[in-house]
């Protein structure tokens, strides 16, 4: 939980019509109406149902698609496998038409998928096409989540995410777990238990890594904790602060906040030498790191104008920080978009806490989602979606909202407290 350091900087979804201090942005983005059709021989009913239900999932939770009813098709998945008749898709108002095929081997699966624009098309040759396999002994859902991270990419010319999954932090009984699920909150797994405090999750961009804050007694220090064995490495054990651990977009490099040196200051850790060296140098607290998808800035927060505030500078050293948080007095937890030119941040008005994003230069503020005590936020690999964590009656959660504004998703159970979420590279 990044508030827990951030406090050193001061001495639940709610609808825009009940914000008070921040104008909620909302663009007038309108999502495509996609109609999917999914054939299959009728011993893979029960897969195709599946698989239909969980692309229409993905591609209805990304805020880009409206997944139309089959009840309003004029035609159904057979049908359009001979014929495809687009004035019955134009009357229903249908933007993208995706008529797919499931077929099986004994050991994999394929789906043979064809887009179709019946406003744009007079012919019936698709607008592009791809068959996608899938061996019959990895999951299922894996297989839905690349079919709609085709469609995706094919659709809006940006790379899909339904593929990546999502770390954050149980807590439970005072003791923390690290847990693990896909984009939209399934397939729920602890992958880390029994942790006295657990804080800060960042994943490798390989996805086999995870570096973190833990405590042992009181005192704090940084971990590498491998996936696929459960193994943990303490790489920061300092008197003092270590914490808010971020990878470089390589994975070599690793920015923390450190405060052995008097105060906290950003360090930066070569994983291949194991040595540190420091980046900040300031009278000033500065903390929460987040890299630039180039590796050649960092963005962090610091109260060396008085309040906390988003500054950023180059990695090599050269120049000074720059901020770029112009509006409040208050403005933390960077995080920098894997994709594109904008920087999600924590920001907050007489107690009132908002989601925002702003370009590197300080323009273009957007508040997304107002909220009770917001923290942590993260983008999806793409950048067209933000997670952070609320609370709502005393226990925290783990919500998404699309970067051009719409309604604020809980993504984690109503019982569970969830906090501190990571997004997969």
């Amino acid at each position: 939980m990044k508030m827990l350091v951030l406090g050193l900087l001061l001495g639940f979804y709610m609808s825009s019509a009940s914000a008070v201090e921040f104008e909620v942005y909302q663009s007038s983005y309108k999502p495509l109406n996609l109609a999917l059709l999914l054939d299959a021989k009728s011993d893979n009913r029960e897969q195709q149902q599946f698989l239909s239900r969980v692309i229409s999932q993905d591609l209805s939770s990304s805020r880009s698609f409206k997944v139309m009813d089959p009840l309003s098709f004029l035609s159904d998945a057979q049908q359009v496998q001979t014929h495809i008749d687009y004035a019955d898709w134009r009357i229903i108002g249908t933007d993208t038409l995706v008529v797919a095929k499931l077929q099986s081997t004994d050991d994999a699966w394929s789906v043979a998928v064809n887009i179709h624009d019946p406003f744009r098309q007079s012919d019936t040759k698709p607008l592009d096409s791809q068959v996608i396999t899938q061996a019959k002994s990895k999951p299922l859902r894996m297989l839905a989540h690349r079919v709609a991270d085709y469609i995706y990419h094919q659709q809006t010319g940006l790379p899909g995410y339904f593929t990546s999954y999502i770390l954050f932090v149980k807590k439970e009984h005072g003791q923390s777990d690290l847990m693990l699920m896909e984009h939209d909150g399934e397939a729920l797994q602890r992958v880390g238990k029994n942790f006295t405090l657990l804080l800060s999750p960042d994943i490798s961009p390989d996805r086999k890594t995870v570096a973190l804050n833990t405590y042992v007694g009181n005192k704090p220090r940084l971990e590498f904790f491998h996936l696929d064995t459960g193994k943990r490495t303490t790489f920061a054990s300092f008197k003092g602060l270590n914490s808010t651990p971020a990878f470089s977009p390589n994975g070599r490099l690793v920015a923390a906040a450190l405060s052995y040196t008097g105060n906290s200051e950003i360090h930066i850790y070569n994983t291949q030498t194991k040595k540190w060296r420091q980046f900040t140098k300031n009278p000033a607290i500065d903390t929460t790191p987040t890299w630039s998808p180039d590796g050649k800035w960092i963005a962090f927060t610091s109260n060396r104008s008085g309040s906390p505030q988003i500054y950023i500078k180059p990695v090599n050293g050269s120049g000074k920080a720059k901020r770029i948080s112009l509006s409040g007095n208050y403005n933390t937890s960077p995080v920098w978009a894997t994709i594109g030119d904008r920087i999600a941040f924590v920001t907050k008005k007489n107690w009132e806490y908002a989601i925002a994003t702003v370009h590197i230069d300080g323009t273009g503020l957007r508040y997304l989602a107002t909220g009770n005590r917001i923290e942590s936020p993260a983008w999806s690999p793409n950048g067209q979606m933000i997670l952070y964590s609320a609370d709502e009656g005393g226990r925290r959660h783990i919500y998404n909202v699309p970067i051009w504004g719409g309604e604020a998703r809980r993504i984690t159970p109503q019982n569970m407290d969830a906090s501190d979420p990571a997004w997969s590279k």
